[in-house]
């Protein structure tokens, strides 16, 4: 796996875990694009680095504080990676416990994030990827 980029998926998260927006929006592209799972309410695209910050953070607001990881992490070739992002969510009203866990393809341009393609199944993000699943 090109250790570049997998450096740059490590720090993104690490700054989105703190809500360090400076340093995520760092190594994302300015015109970076999401495509959340397609079974999501708010599946449409969004196209630029500040947009896609105040999604995921948006996304957020109904949990408790915590951190996400990464799980599993394949190469897809020198510009993609397949990765499981996944947390142990809890409700800030409900107090109800739910496992988050979701598949993103990344992809990587200039040495930074250009691109999150969201998918709930791992076969469906290594299909996407190019990789057999």
């Amino acid at each position: 796996m090109s250790q570049e980029n997998e450096e740059v998926v490590r720090r993104a998260l690490e700054a989105f875990n703190r809500r360090d927006k400076a340093s995520w929006v760092s190594v994302c592209d300015p015109n970076v694009e999401n495509f959340p799972p397609r079974d999501w309410p708010e599946s449409r695209p969004l196209v630029g680095a500040g947009a896609v910050w105040d999604f995921f953070v948006q996304a957020q607001e109904q949990w408790a504080d915590g951190s996400f990881e990464w799980g599993e992490l394949v190469e897809a070739g020198p510009c993609k990676i397949v990765a499981n992002q996944r947390r142990q969510l809890q409700g800030k009203s409900s107090g109800a416990g739910v496992d988050w866990s979701y598949w993103v393809v990344m992809t990587f341009r200039d040495g930074r994030c250009a691109r999150f393609e969201w998918f709930r199944e791992r076969a469906e993000a290594l299909e996407a990827a190019g990789l057999s699943g």
